[in-house]
């Protein structure tokens, strides 16, 4: 009878492991070639061969999608790569967060392209922000306007600026080694905690020590609010070093220190600026020529409410700024038109005469 039983569980067992085997060979998403042809990956890898491959094997290895449009060699995956769960997990993090896999989608193939190379470097910072989440949220809906106010209350040189009408691309630098351009892919996660859970993607340059270096990194910033005017955050930057002597150099605990002062020294001026800003000195707003402007006399104006308690979600400059050009686009000509002559009693007359009586 335990023989019997001992049988029926080993074939139940080998059944579940059949069926799981099963489940997972069918778990891979294939993207038909009628879908995404290669020569939209060729563009969008800009004919890279290392590109192409980093693409694709990662893409197929880490996420079980798997491009017809690929090549034998393009599926290949990099031989010194282990693409185990700690290689795999930005690319899980950013599909949960909501990053979308569809080529189409803005900077899609150059994020993922560079999660399946060899080399990365993994940055984190935390700390707190004296903010409310109004506040951070109007600061970055308004980037070019914070920059000026940082410079106002430190004499820094801190540059903000947006490269694109909904705000998702800017550049910016803190004027002296550090700058980039950057793409907001996320501002929430997956629709969830809106400005409190991003996601960026960028080209940074950095002068730091002896070297002068330029890259691409994906940055997680996420923020929670755990106490009033208190906003906890956590950095996780994930940098993309293009050669092994980089990698090499990037990995050293003293470079990734001299890093994170820098990140400190950002965070540190922020601070510094909403100490003086709370505590009441608005001297630097009144003398400041770049905050005398009318729009930044507006974004003062308007901050000041936030501070006051008045309600600001990401994304409410971007829609003032379209209801202020609805308005002020100039109303359609109304053109006239000839007005019809009424008929006279001739008129009824002259049409009568050409009616045939009975």
């Amino acid at each position: 009878m335990q023989r019997k039983s001992f049988r029926f569980s080993f074939l139940m067992c080998m059944g579940a492991m059949v069926a799981l085997c099963t489940s997972l060979s069918y778990a891979t998403k294939s993207i038909p070639t009628s879908e995404v042809s290669r020569h939209q990956l060729l563009v969008r890898t800009k004919n890279d061969a290392d590109n192409m491959r980093s693409f694709c094997a990662g893409m197929h290895k880490c996420l079980d999608i798997k491009y017809e449009a690929c090549s034998e060699v393009d599926l290949k995956p990099w031989p010194k790569v282990n693409y185990n769960e700690e290689f795999c997990a930005p690319y899980k993090e950013l599909v949960k967060r909501g990053f979308s896999t569809d080529i189409k989608a803005p900077m899609m193939v150059d994020v993922f392209l560079r999660l399946g190379r060899q080399y990365r470097a993994i940055y984190e910072s935390e700390g707190t922000l004296p903010l409310e989440v109004s506040e951070i949220s109007f600061l970055f809906d308004n980037m070019p306007f914070t920059a000026d106010l940082i410079n106002a209350y430190l004499n820094t040189e801190y540059t903000l600026e947006y490269n694109s009408t909904n705000h998702r691309y800017f550049s910016g630098g803190n004027g002296h080694g550090l700058s980039g351009d950057f793409y907001w892919a996320l501002q929430d996660s997956a629709g969830v905690k809106l400005m409190l859970r991003n996601m960026f993607f960028g080209y940074g340059y950095a002068q730091i020590l002896k070297w002068s270096l330029k890259g691409t990194a994906v940055a997680f910033l996420d923020m929670d609010l755990v106490a009033p005017r208190t906003l906890k955050y956590k950095l996780t930057a994930v940098v993309f070093p293009g050669n092994s002597v980089l990698n090499s150099i990037m990995q050293l605990r003293v470079f990734k220190s001299v890093v994170n002062s820098k990140i400190d020294e950002v965070v540190g001026d922020i601070k510094k600026a909403a100490s003086m800003y709370y505590n009441g000195n608005k001297k630097p707003l009144k003398e400041n020529a770049k905050l005398r402007t009318p729009e930044n006399i507006r974004h003062i104006e308007e901050f000041d409410k936030v501070v006051a308690g008045a309600s600001w979600k990401l994304g409410d400059a971007e829609r003032k700024d379209r209801a202020s050009m609805e308005l002020s686009k100039p109303k359609p000509v109304a053109r006239p038109q000839e007005p019809r002559e009424k008929p006279t009693e001739n008129d009824d007359f002259k049409a009568n005469t050409f009616i045939k009586k009975d």
